[in-house]
């Protein structure tokens, strides 16, 4: 389920922006941000609620209020979940927003969350018009790439204990507010596993049994 808020007010705006800030480095000096902010989507929805849809197209741009939002696919026999969205993430359907094409991953809310829609044709004209902006998606683009290559040296490497330890450390929100069954699917894992992994690691009890790759 989905709710529209249209009464946005500057707070709103600020409390964004500083989240942009935080993730990306900066902000643009132009008003194209604010801009867009202020004609985007508002959309505050529940847990499990689909963003972006395996197999459809959708085009547009999105940004992480608040919430955790994960990234999956299906491989025929369970869903493999790739990664997950904190509040400040821009994200969008590779697929779609460069080819429109249909979307490959499906993008879903983990808990309830706060989700700003851009339109595509709004962005596509905020980059024309803002060199500002551009520079500032570039920067997002580059700490994009920067992520993924980081997640693969340290949350996607190792053996099972090894890449849970990652999490504890790097995404400790994540082991809080997302279920069992899809940490395990994210760390490569079955969910009996993850259950005795969580309880030797946060317990203190971790040794070098069991462990599973």
């Amino acid at each position: 389920m989905a709710n529209e808020n249209t009464n946005i007010d500057r707070k709103d705006i600020e409390e964004m922006k500083t989240l942009l800030e935080e993730e990306v480095g900066f902000l643009p000096s132009g008003s194209g941000l604010d801009r867009l902010l202020n004609k985007a989507e508002w959309l505050h929805v529940d847990d499990k609620y689909v963003v972006i849809e395996m197999g459809k197209t959708c085009p547009d741009v999105y940004i992480l209020k608040d919430g955790i939002i994960r990234v999956w696919d299906f491989d025929g026999e369970k869903e493999r979940t790739f990664g997950f969205g904190l509040p400040g993430t821009i994200f969008e359907s590779k697929h779609s927003f460069v080819m429109h094409g249909p979307s490959y991953y499906q993008v879903e809310t983990c808990c309830p969350s706060t989700i700003l829609r851009i339109n595509e044709k709004d962005f596509w004209e905020t980059v024309e018009n803002d060199h500002s902006f551009a520079i500032f998606m570039l920067h997002n683009a580059y700490g994009e790439l920067y992520s993924h290559e980081f997640k693969e040296s340290t949350i996607n490497n190792g053996t099972a204990r090894e890449r849970f330890e990652a999490m504890i450390k790097y995404r400790p929100v994540i082991l809080e507010k997302v279920s069992q069954k899809i940490i395990a699917s994210y760390l490569g894992i079955t969910s009996e596993y993850f259950s005795v992994l969580k309880r030797r690691l946060l317990t203190g009890t971790a040794g070098n049994k069991g462990k599973q790759s």
